[in-house]
């Protein structure tokens, strides 16, 4: 059985493509040196599980954030890239944790958003995660 943790912990190692080394699940997020974010990072937002017949549906939200250039000027190049990496590395994907099936890909790409907390913009990614419905 899969459940919530589990599926940050597969998508955060499967975002070790984007060479990003900070990746973090909700809940256990570092918080920011200084007045702003100054490395990159990932941060995973698990939302509850939707129960179904054959698979159980999740949708997480994964966040790629990249410092500001300045003062709330993106680093547009590297989000660019991001998004587009997001959208082939992560749609698609199938395996098994612990002895369940389970699949991801991207549902949506919000583009990129600006966090007020952490000063820095990051692209916006939503997955539809499903595991086999089986206990």
């Amino acid at each position: 059985m899969i459940v919530t943790n589990d599926i940050a912990d597969i998508l955060i190692r499967d975002c070790r493509v984007f060479d990003i080394a900070e990746a973090y699940r909700k809940g256990n997020v570092k918080p920011v040196k200084g007045d702003r974010l100054t490395a990159e990072r990932i941060v995973v937002l698990p939302k509850p599980q939707t129960p179904g017949t054959r698979w159980l549906k999740d949708f997480v939200e994964v966040n790629l954030c990249v410092p500001d250039l300045a003062e709330r000027e993106a680093d547009s190049p590297r989000l660019q890239e991001l998004e587009r990496m997001a959208k082939r590395y992560l749609h698609k994907v199938t395996g098994t944790y612990d002895g369940t099936r389970y699949r991801y890909s991207v549902d949506q790409i919000d583009g990129t958003m600006y966090d007020e907390d952490l000063k820095c913009h990051y692209v916006n990614v939503r997955i539809l995660f499903e595991t086999i419905n089986v206990i």
